[in-house]
């Protein structure tokens, strides 16, 4: 990167920046490199160059109850502050947002994809017989009520005509040992979660076994997972499929024989017409509804047992959901409807990635307190590490240099303190507490 005047981009000429307690997660380098790729590096001495633009996106998703002022002021007094804002005080509001303008999406996005193979890579999720697995499923983010959100994103229907809010429609996929997400695909409301899922097929890595809901159950996608990815599927089978049973294992696992539709050999003549598979039926403890699940690994040194619990994994991404949502935006249906805080689409796109970023260095670094207190980092609590990791950001950029290993050793001791209870079998009915209001709907009016 290069600031006219300067010499030295601005990680370059700060050994320690404020985000000190992501940086060593989040390495400075890997910033420099997705803007140089993207062609976004600073050539001017700006008061927000591209790198620090970048670290701000991050926070924004981090801090999300702060506003955009709010956030600038906390950094008054670290290394950066100290040398560039005392005589001014920090930028404005608007100068951030022209920031965000001027980087754009595409160095936040490499940045996330390069993050989040390093750290799936660095770090042990959870395996069946030395296999990886990973859980894949879809939701749907609500933008602020803006024309051009609302012309982008667009709205799903509702009782009284339309949704309040616009949405995007995303499919994501985690590791469900660790949860790190580590590949997302988004489109408007209106596309198809089975679509965002055929772009998101790069993702999945070569050997890995990927659980899906039913909505997820294209033979094209499943057979693409198998024979272009070389990894296996686990996926719920909807009722209306009538599997032809060829072979009996034991009670409720069996070979069997599924038709594939003509519709999908039409376009893609390489699938064949009869697809051999093995399919498990069960009820669950507690429940009363059966459960099928088809699945590629046919191998008998894969049990009933085994793939009834790997299956049971797929519910760790809607935990990630909740996490991102509920926790980390601070989202609910009456005190913050809305996911993001940006105006336009490019800045919804931006936003988002910032989101993930932010996400998997908390769940990176639950991983290294997990290891210090050696427990899994799924039984470390989310809400407390964020807490905590919120206060080392501001606590460390005024700190001297010599005291900064202590002070992060410190955050990883007090983030392992904190571990939830274990939660087995553990049933969430899709419930709430709240109806909707009777009053009438509130809609922005469009110039």
């Amino acid at each position: 990167m290069r600031i006219i005047g300067k010499g030295r981009s601005f990680l370059e000429r700060n050994e320690k920046f404020v985000t000190e307690a992501l940086a060593r997660e989040l390495p400075p380098l890997w910033i420099q490199e997705a803007l140089q790729e993207s062609g976004k590096e600073s050539i001017r001495n700006r008061r927000l160059p591209a790198d620090m633009t970048v670290w701000m996106v991050v926070l924004l998703g981090l801090f999300r109850r702060v506003s955009y002022v709010n956030l600038l002021e906390k950094l008054v007094g670290t290394v950066w502050t100290r040398r560039h804002w005392d005589s001014d005080g920090p930028p404005s509001s608007t100068a951030l947002t022209k920031a965000r303008d001027r980087i754009g999406v595409q160095p936040l996005r490499l940045l996330y994809e390069r993050s989040a193979q390093e750290w799936i890579s660095s770090t042990q999720g959870w395996c069946l017989h030395g296999r990886r697995v990973y859980a894949l499923d879809g939701k749907t983010l609500k933008t602020p009520d803006t024309p051009k959100n609302s012309l982008h994103w667009k709205r799903p229907g509702a009782s009284r005509g339309q949704s309040a809010f616009p949405q995007m429609r995303a499919v994501c996929l985690s590791d469900v040992g660790t949860r790190l997400t580590c590949g997302i695909r988004y489109a408007s409301y209106r596309s198809s979660e089975v679509m965002l899922c055929r772009q998101l097929l790069s993702a999945i890595q070569p050997g890995s076994i990927v659980t899906k809901d039913r909505n997820f159950g294209a033979y094209d996608v499943l057979w693409d997972i198998v024979h272009q990815r070389g990894a296996d599927f686990i996926v719920r089978l909807k009722k209306n499929i009538k599997p032809r049973v060829l072979k009996r294992l034991r009670k409720g696992d069996e070979i069997v024989e599924v038709e594939i539709p003509r519709s999908y050999r039409r376009t893609r003549p390489d699938i064949p017409r009869i697809w051999r598979l093995r399919l498990i039926t069960y009820v669950p403890k507690g429940g009363k509804e059966e459960i099928r699940i088809l699945t590629s690994l046919t191998n008998k040194k894969f049990t009933k047992k085994e793939l009834i619990e790997c299956y049971r994994w797929r519910w760790e991404e809607e935990t990630v959901t909740d996490e991102i949502k509920t926790h980390l935006l601070d989202g609910a249906t009456v005190n913050r409807a809305v996911s993001f805080r940006s105006w336009t689409p490019e800045r919804v796109e931006q936003e988002l990635y910032g989101i993930l970023i932010g996400f998997n260095v908390v769940r990176k670094i639950m991983v290294e307190a997990a290891k210090e207190v050696k427990v899994s980092p799924l039984r470390i609590s989310f809400v407390s590490a964020l807490e905590r990791l919120r206060e080392a950001i501001a606590e460390m950029g005024r700190l001297p240099t010599v005291h900064l290993p202590f002070r992060y050793k410190q955050m990883l001791t007090a983030i392992g303190r904190i571990q939830v209870p274990r939660r087995p079998e553990r049933r969430n009915p899709r419930e709430v507490k709240i109806k909707m209001s009777n009053y009438p709907l509130k809609r922005r009016k469009v110039a």
